[in-house]
């Protein structure tokens, strides 16, 4: 089963497109592009850097008719659907937690009319990240989620909301590392505290962020990347414009100035493939 989301709009099962459409499966993979200079007069090129590139992801139909008449019909219901111009959101029934956002590109449905009463075709979506999310934020997740996700939990389902430690764990199940500066992921990490100067590390990335001024208990603070808003309003000013990374796997975090702090880290988990 394959269940799309459009923009905004409700999510509708493959099978409620039209009668008789059955989903195949979808075929996806990471694609890795690495970049070279040649600038230099050695032989050969000198590696510069590697990202992570648009992919494809392809859906695969078998649409079964019973006369040309049903099977026009059936393809107007099915462009009607899969050949919109937003954002898809895509999971399948064997990973429904997982879910990529893509664009539809170009396909079509044919069949000779000599033949028996059947088609296959396939639908290729644009991913413009070239990654695969979980549906819900890290926050959002109970204990059925994480098992869902198959996640690798050796002792205590992993917390995201912690208040008055000074040292803690944020698990990170994804593949690669969340950056919200240099990759823009989503990672949101939102803060109270009454009292003065405080820092937040994370020891394992050695990334940091500190806030240095007061705090009222009533003040909530949320830090996406290096842009901070106190209260919605923008406070970034009041910051050393530092910022936090969350390396594959857990994280070991230190707290200093602030004992009381209570913090929710907020993000989707990213996998490759």
């Amino acid at each position: 089963m394959l269940y799309i989301k459009l923009d905004d709009q409700k999510e509708v099962a493959s099978t409620d497109i039209t009668d008789h459409l059955t989903f195949l499966g979808l075929s996806e993979g990471p694609s890795l592009s690495n970049n070279y200079r040649d600038d230099t007069l050695e032989d050969g090129q000198v590696w510069n850097y590697s990202r992570y590139v648009q992919t494809t992801v392809t859906a695969k139909f078998l649409l079964q008719f019973i006369d040309r008449r049903n099977f026009k019909m059936a393809k107007h219901e099915i462009y009607r659907v899969l050949a919109q111009k937003g954002i898809y959101r895509l999971r399948t029934g064997v990973e429904p937690d997982i879910v990529r956002y893509c664009r539809a590109g170009s396909f079509e449905i044919k069949s000779d009319p000599e033949e028996v009463n059947y088609c296959t075709f396939e639908v290729p979506f644009e991913n413009p990240s070239g990654m695969r999310f979980s549906k819900l934020h890290s926050d959002d997740m109970k204990d059925e989620d994480f098992l869902d996700l198959n996640m690798n939990m050796d002792e205590n389902t992993p917390s995201y909301h912690f208040k008055g430690q000074n040292k803690f764990t944020v698990y990170n199940d994804s593949d690669i590392t969340i950056d919200p500066v240099q990759q823009h992921h989503d990672f949101k990490i939102t803060m109270k505290h009454n009292g003065g100067k405080f820092t937040i590390k994370n020891e394992t990335t050695n990334t940091s962020w500190t806030y240095n001024k007061n705090v009222a208990g009533t003040d909530t603070l949320v830090l996406q990347g290096r842009k901070l808003e106190k209260n919605n309003n923008f406070d970034s000013a009041n910051t050393d414009y530092g910022y936090i990374t969350l390396a594959p796997g857990p994280n070991q975090f230190t707290v200093t100035g602030a004992d009381d702090l209570d913090i929710t880290f907020s993000f989707p988990f990213i996998y490759l493939g």
